[in-house]
């Protein structure tokens, strides 16, 4: 039988809310991080979804959950933890069970003086801290910690993932023998490489953990470089490159034969490009790795791209995007047809935009078809195919065929040539709802690329509905951001008057590599073509006049939307330059 809440539960449980609390709100307000406005849009999500208002903050990218904690912690009334597998007792974690912890999303970490230390999201509910306290039938000491990191944790302590599923790179380097014959060899000027047979379990152990290494660390690429005299190994995080490790050069060809072993590539071939995949279970996720190998100066290199396919997809709300920017996607994608295009250049998040698209449509009367080379996220109920040139599976073809499978919104990777642009305006106009990608610095300018590819300017008016450029900006790492002065150059340079608010910087850090960005978010220019705009697709009346037209309208620029999204202390000024600099 469950015991009632003792007195000294109760000093430990409820001492957060022993005094009315600041509202975490306006904290956040005060410390600049959102605008009363956002505040506004969390609280209509957090009613819409159920969720609590630090979720539904973190969910529309407004902060981030370090945001949270620290505003926690300014309260005065929740203790915050920097939660890792490592402080925690397992058998304290075994007495709250799995099952009770998943559901209560708390983990016991350990017991002190007969207290009970517990990490969730919210200690302030007490509720949920006097059932965790009943079931231990202890006193409980209830502390915030990131439900990310409860998770991971969860996970670990409960053997649903290892928390180290293989030496690290650094562990395979120091104790492999055969680094110091391969080291010896160039040493000594032998031009004969290390034998394959002699690598052969360091170089698995080694190509197995640099990608899981990438994938922790949230790295889109692999790049892996034969140089004159050693083999680097580089990771691209948040857009930029860093070298992770420099290998003897003896390491080059057993590395690649490995990879491409693993990508189902002619391992005797180094003379020509190849391209293959492969799939890794890192974790408990599925990651799919693309691997593209070429001939170099030095020998042959390669770089893998990681595509995380067990993500969880991003909802329309849980985008970068402002009110008004949110409003007219949705007008754009619900009106039963026409092309709805995401612009930008390779990486920078239009098929997560076209995602979210996805799952704000997909519903048991609607059939969605995609075709894309390659499927990069699953999506639960709709039909996904893999293009595949090398037997003539091409978009235009794919595209072609799906037409027959009756569907109701279509996804194609992308409109690369004049036959795929066509079809898709044809698909439009019959009654489809058409999701493409175009390579293009700026909304507008798609419009002349689909031109190029000779659509009528009274065919795209009839059937395009809306465009989205995008950028993906750096974000500011929460441990190390401050507020900054910022230089007369720049200010001149973006147009601005100096006096029009406060911008921040990251100084440095172990938690962002003492780079002072920490992630990414997208910068967004959403472009709903109304009837104003479409009677200038229709009279072809170019570039500057459909985005001076769209300005007019109240959209924003990436530039302002980029501007915006600084003075939120989200990322620097220089970022926002390097990203719209060609829409200067």
């Amino acid at each position: 039988m469950a015991q009632e809440p003792t007195q000294e539960t109760s000093k430990f449980a409820g001492q957060a809310t022993s005094s009315r609390r600041v509202p975490i709100g306006e904290i956040l307000i005060a410390e600049g991080l959102i605008k009363p406005s956002e505040l506004d849009a969390a609280l209509g999500y957090r009613q819409e979804k159920g969720v609590k208002l630090g979720q539904a903050l973190v969910a529309l990218h407004l902060v981030t959950q370090a945001d949270i904690a620290r505003a926690l912690r300014s309260q005065g009334k929740v203790h915050c933890i920097h939660l890792t597998p490592g402080i925690i007792d397992p058998d304290i974690a075994g007495l709250l069970g799995e099952e009770r912890s998943r559901k209560l999303q708390a983990i016991a970490i350990n017991k002190i003086a007969g207290v009970i230390t517990v990490a969730m999201e919210d200690p302030s509910e007490l509720y949920n801290v006097d059932a965790i306290s009943m079931h231990l039938g202890a006193p409980v000491f209830a502390v915030h910690s990131e439900p990310d990191h409860v998770e991971h944790c969860l996970n670990v302590v409960f053997k649903r993932v290892e928390e180290n599923t293989g030496p690290s790179v650094n562990d395979i380097l120091s104790r492999s023998d055969a680094i110091g014959s391969a080291v010896n060899l160039e040493a000594a000027g032998e031009e004969e490489e290390t034998s394959d047979a002699d690598l052969d379990q360091p170089v698995i152990n080694m190509v197995r953990a640099v990608v899981e290494e990438a994938f922790s660390m949230g790295a889109s690429d692999i790049h892996l470089e034969p140089r004159s005299s050693c083999f680097v190994v580089r990771f691209r995080v948040d857009g930029i490159l860093q070298d992770r490790i420099k290998l003897p050069k003896g390491w080059a060809r057993p590395v690649l034969a490995r990879l491409k072993i693993l990508a189902n590539l002619d391992i005797a071939e180094r003379r020509l490009p190849q391209d293959g995949r492969a799939q890794a279970e890192i974790r408990g996720y599925r990651v799919d790795l693309r691997v593209a190998t070429t001939p170099c100066l030095h020998g042959e290199g390669a770089v893998i791209r990681i595509l995380d396919g067990g993500r969880k997809l991003l909802d329309l709300a849980s985008l970068a995007l402002d009110p008004r920017q949110l409003e007219d996607l949705k007008r754009m994608v619900e009106g039963g047809e026409g092309i709805v295009l995401a612009t930008g250049p390779t990486g920078s998040g239009k098929t997560t935009t076209l995602y979210a698209v996805l799952q704000h449509l997909n519903s048991p009367e609607s059939k969605i078809i995609t075709v894309e080379d390659p499927v990069e996220n699953q999506l639960e109920g709709a039909t996904q195919i893999n293009m595949n040139p090398k037997i003539g599976l091409n978009f235009a073809r794919g595209l072609r065929s799906i037409l027959r499978q009756d569907p109701d919104v279509v996804l194609v990777g992308e409109i690369r040539d004049e036959e795929t642009a066509q079809i898709a305006v044809q698909a439009a106009m019959t009654g489809h709802i058409v999701l493409s990608t175009l390579h293009t610095n700026g909304a507008a300018e798609s419009i002349t690329r689909l031109r190029d590819m000779n659509v009528e300017p009274y065919l795209l008016a009839d059937t395009l509905r809306g465009l989205v450029a995008q950028r993906l900006v750096r974000r500011i790492c929460p441990n190390c951001k401050y507020f900054i002065e910022p230089k007369q150059g720049m200010i001149e340079r973006l147009g601005l008057k100096g006096n029009e608010g406060q911008f921040s910087a990251g100084k440095g850090c172990d938690n962002c590599n003492n780079t002072g960005y920490k992630g990414r978010l997208a910068i967004y220019e959403v472009m709903r073509i109304d009837p104003t705009l479409a009677s200038i697709v229709r009279r072809d009346g170019g570039v500057e006049a459909l985005r001076n037209a769209a300005i007019e309208s109240g959209a924003a620029t990436l530039r302002t939307d980029g501007l915006r999204k600084a003075l939120a202390g989200q990322t620097t000024l220089d970022e926002v330059y390097a990203a719209t600099v060609r829409d200067s």
